[in-house]
């Protein structure tokens, strides 16, 4: 091997040499590194299963946030058509007791009418009696009793009532 140029002495030194320099920097370098690298893996993975479980509870935040406000919006509606009932209700309930007080106004209006009419009536009834009273006496010449004057009164009124219409 001398012939080639190689130095079998310093071939195996230099071997050696690099044997145990792979084996320290195995030991000292490849195995912290590899641990450095493995720890970094493991943080790495357990920074992604906090991102996903923070996925997670974020998308069931809103979730639970839209049924909330669906839950919301549904009870919004149902108390805006309870007070849209209501509402009804009491306008037809105000228009009942509005038509009824005007049939009340109404009806004794026409009451008080018919009243005021019969009270004319009768007071005419007398008046037109004692004018014809006066009249009779008048065409007589003297004074009637009270039993012809009261047959007259009433042959007169029942003539007066076949004449009304």
């Amino acid at each position: 091997m001398a012939n080639l140029g190689i130095n079998l002495g310093f071939l195996v030194s230099q071997l050696v040499n690099f044997s145990l320099l792979a084996v320290l920097l195995w030991l000292l370098l490849y195995k912290p590194v590899l641990n450095m690298l493995n720890q970094r893996k493991e943080r790495i993975a357990r920074s992604m299963a906090d991102v996903d479980a923070a996925r997670e509870a974020a998308a069931k935040a809103q979730q639970e946030y839209d049924r909330k406000i669906a839950e919301a919006q549904r009870k919004a509606q149902e108390i805006i058509g309870q007070a849209a009932q209501a509402g009804e209700k009491v306008g037809a309930e105000v228009k009942a007791d509005a038509q009824r007080d005007a049939e009340a106004i109404r009806q004794k209006a026409h009451a008080e009418a018919a009243q005021e009419k019969a009270h004319v009536l009768v007071e005419v009834q007398n008046q037109i009696a004692s004018l014809s009273m006066l009249a009779t006496e008048r065409v007589l010449g003297r004074a009637i009793d009270d039993d012809l004057q009261q047959k007259l009164i009433d042959q007169f009124l029942a003539e007066l009532g076949e004449v009304k219409p």
